[in-house]
């Protein structure tokens, strides 16, 4: 999945109603899943990215992959 549509789903998840996020727990701990594996391949392109420009490219995408990732982990947390 990409990341623009990860981070979608998990924009419209964390900004859903309380009883609507606790239907929808499951498919956020699917989502959280799919950032973690996203995060991981960022993190391994940036360390194989030889250009600065790339470099920077892969760096603010992950940035923005883990902020959504922690986002997520904090409402999972809260509906519990």
């Amino acid at each position: 999945m990409k990341t623009s549509k990860l981070l979608k789903k998990t924009e419209d998840i964390l900004s859903a109603k309380k009883s609507r996020q606790r239907k929808e727990a499951e498919s956020l701990k699917e989502l959280l899943a799919a950032l973690k594996k996203k995060r991981r391949k960022l993190a391994d392109k940036l360390n194989d990215a030889k250009s600065g420009a790339e470099r920077e490219r892969l760096r603010k995408e992950l940035e923005v992959v883990r902020a959504q990732r922690h986002k997520g982990l904090k409402l999972l947390k809260g509906i519990k």
